[in-house]
């Protein structure tokens, strides 16, 4: 053994070793740096390893061999001590290769694109590193400022907020986090802030092996906080689509302050708006004001307070007439500054729809989104629109775009899953619904959906089940109980249903709800003067419409009027509302549609309260053949053979096998609204007809089993028949 050392010396074996170590150490290191900066695959550095491996390996048979000529014999230990070395580093070079082979496996599985494609990207909320945790509003502030600014950029596809703020203080792994956001790479960082002085740190990882695109610390005065967004924005957005074209440039720069103390009242509150409550949103409308004071030419905030104002309208806080009062001057504010803002197209299309202005509030919103198409809010709107249109079909794609830039927010889900039960696919809208519940259990709106999927079905049990659930999750919102009433109402449980409509008046007293479900109730008992004159009074209401309470209310009142005598009340109310032309002559109907309408759209509105609009009476075969005229200018003149139109078209030509056809369709099999579809059938005069009262007396054996059903099945989940007693 002896001898062995002393030649191990004398071949200098071990300085060779240690040499090669050190300089191939050196090599990987300065590679490791080299390929961060231009963005080099780590397959590069798998094959140096593996190169090295081999090289060392190659370097210790060179040095036991570059001793004397001729004292290259070997000794029985010499040979077993060489062996030992060979076997190892055949040992470091088989895992290694084992690595590389696996990691390229890995590379190989790993989906070829990803769902938007290689130009997307997530910010994910910069971690606060402030000692003062109360800071964390500042980092999720520059975090969604940073985001908006990245998602205005036309080419690129940016995660929203709610799903890439889903990872916040997770430890996952990018790979992970960006296959669940289907995006290509990852924007992460940190912030501290320290008096005047803040530390930033950046960086652009790519997905698919995590390798570093771009990265940067910034040790900054706050007072350069705008230009380091600036420049992380620019960054980002060359790196991943290329040269920074002074277009993008312009975009990015757009919208924001150099006022801290505006930008620290502004990104408070963005922190109240994702809370989206009452009081929070009452809380975000005095920062956005108080950010605007400071600086009075802040488009961020105007636009922050548009949203925040459509955020009070939608829940309820402010009308529709305040909402459209206090947003048009701020968006006329935002205009002068920035007149192709997406933002602010998008609030001008809002604000149109609600007028019936259809054409311009499409083409608007269309505009917003070919603007910033990476922003799933406005594909989301867009959906809206056409849902108000009564376009479910061009809603769809639009839906599935937005949920693909904002796949893990619940909301989102639930959207879709309404504008698929819009669309009468059911069975998706369900498991999209139930998706939207497993996301947020304790959302009560994603238990709305779920009731509203059960009585297109016409499981009025399961629509009760889960209207009830939505009341306990949210007891404030007047909504859940009018539909729990609705659906009482409909199996029978008249007392039951009162005392739910009553529930709901004492949330909001007077509300359209319980108001709209009291007409209905009103009808199908009976009482057709209180459900005349109870219509009449809601008939001016019509901009609170709510998920379709106000037209099921008013057809109500229409069949009502139909059968009391007093059919010219209710339809001068209803012209007077804008909801009917005065008369249904071509140039009526065209004065009725304007110059900002849809005649296709008016169309469609007209035959969704078509009760309203005519009977079978001798007296309105004129209306009737008024209308058929203006379906043929509109629709074309192949419009009554159109699946769309047929039902309609059958009642306008007085076909009556084909009318008795469409009530007694399997489509028309669910239970739900059965009073509404038996005064249809008196009004068009066919209610008398064997099969059409045999499919009638059918429908009330299922109601009956339905309302047996009904006490199993709320105990069972342990809700009540009627509301708490207060």
């Amino acid at each position: 053994m002896d001898g062995l050392f002393a030649r191990l010396k004398q071949r200098k074996i071990v300085q060779w070793a240690l040499a090669y170590l050190a300089g191939a150490f050196a090599l990987l290191q300065a590679v490791d740096i080299i390929g961060q900066r231009f963005a080099w695959p780590d397959q590069v550095e798998r094959i140096l390893i593996v190169a090295l491996a081999i090289g060392f390996l190659i370097a210790l048979v060179l040095a036991w061999y570059h001793g004397e000529r001729g004292a290259q014999r070997m000794s029985g230990v010499e040979l077993s001590v060489l062996a030992l070395l060979l076997a190892i580093g055949g040992g470091v070079l088989w895992r290694v290769g084992a690595g590389t082979h696996a990691g390229d496996t890995a590379a190989a599985t790993e989906p070829p694109a990803t769902a938007l494609g290689a130009a997307s990207t997530a910010v994910l909320p910069f971690v606060n590193m402030s000692a003062d945790k109360a800071n964390e509003y500042f980092s999720d502030g520059m975090t969604e400022t940073l985001l908006n600014r990245l998602a205005q950029v036309p080419q690129l596809k940016v995660a929203a907020r709610t799903s890439s703020f889903s990872f916040k203080g997770s430890n996952i792994d990018v790979r992970k986090i960006a296959a669940q956001l289907g995006v290509a790479s990852l924007v992460e960082g940190s912030v501290q802030q320290a008096g005047d002085t803040l530390r930033i740190t950046a960086q652009l990882i790519r997905a698919g092996d995590g390798a570093h695109l771009w990265s940067r610390n910034y040790d900054r005065k706050a007072a350069d906080l705008f230009a380091i967004q600036d420049e992380i924005a620019g960054a980002v957005t060359e790196a991943l689509v290329g040269e920074l074209l002074p277009k993008t440039r312009e975009i990015l720069a757009k919208g924001g302050t150099k006022n801290l103390a505006a930008y620290d009242a502004y990104t408070r509150a963005l922190e109240q708006l994702a809370v989206n409550n009452f009081p929070a949103n009452i809380q975000a409308e005095a920062l956005m004001k108080q950010a605007l004071s400071l600086d009075p030419g802040y488009v961020d905030a105007m636009l922050g307070l548009a949203n925040t104002w459509l955020n009070m309208f939608r829940t309820g806080q402010i009308t529709l007439t305040e909402f459209q009062a206090r947003t048009t001057p701020m968006l006329d504010r935002v205009e002068a500054i920035d007149p192709g803002n997406a933002w602010l197209l998008m609030f001008r299309g809002e604000i149109a729809q609600s007028r019936g202005e259809d054409e311009v509030a499409l083409q608007l919103v269309k505009r917003a989104v070919a603007t910033a198409p990476g922003v799933a809010r406005l594909h989301n709107i867009l959906a809206d629109i056409y849902s108000q249109q009564d376009n479910p079909e061009a809603a769809l794609p639009e839906m599935d775009l937005a949920l693909a830039l904002n796949p893990l927010d619940a909301n989102v889900i639930r959207y879709r899953a309404s504008k698929l039960r819009w669309a009468n696919r059911l069975d998706e809208a369900k498991a999209a619904a139930l998706l939207a519940l497993e996301r947020d259990p304790k959302n009560s709106s994603n238990h709305w959906e779920l009731s509203e999927n059960e009585r297109a079905r016409g499981n009025l049990v399961g629509a009760i089940v889960w209207s009830a659930k939505a009341y306990l999750m949210d007891p404030a919102d007047p909504e859940s109980p009018a539909n729990v009433a609705e659906s009482l109402d409909e199996i029978g449980e008249a007392a039951a249903a009162d005392a739910w409509i009553v529930e709901s008046l004492n949330q909001v007293p007077e509300n359209l709800l319980a108001e709209s479900v009291g007409i209905a109730a009103a009808y199908s008992r009976g009482n057709r003067a209180k459900a005349v004159e109870r219509a009449l009074r809601i008939i001016p209401r019509r901009s609170e419409e709510h998920h379709d309470f106000w037209r099921r209310a008013v057809t109500f009142g229409c069949l009502a009027a139909d059968e009391t005598g007093r059919t010219a009340d209710l339809r001068a109310a209803l012209g007077g509302a804008g909801a009917l032309p005065h008369d249904l002559s071509a140039a009526g109907f065209d004065a009725w549609v304007g110059t900002t309408g849809s005649a296709n759209v008016k169309l469609r509105q007209l035959a969704r309260l078509r009760r309203c609009v005519f009977s079978a009476a001798p007296a309105d075969a004129a209306r009737r053949e008024q209308l058929r005229a203006i379906a043929a200018r509109v629709e074309g003149a192949d419009w009554e053979r159109r699946t769309e139109w047929r039902s309609l078209a059958a009642e306008l030509g007085h076909d009556r096998e084909a009318m008795i056809a469409a009530f007694i369709a399997p489509a028309d099999a669910v239970v739900t609204d059965l009073p509404l579809r038996e005064g249809a059938a008196r009004m068009l005069g066919i209610a008398a007809d064997p099969r059409v009262a045999a499919h009638f007396a059918d429908q009330r054996t299922e109601l009956a089993r339905q309302r047996a059903a009904l006490p199993a099945a709320l105990a069972k989940e342990g809700l009540p028949l009627l509301p708490p007693a207060r």
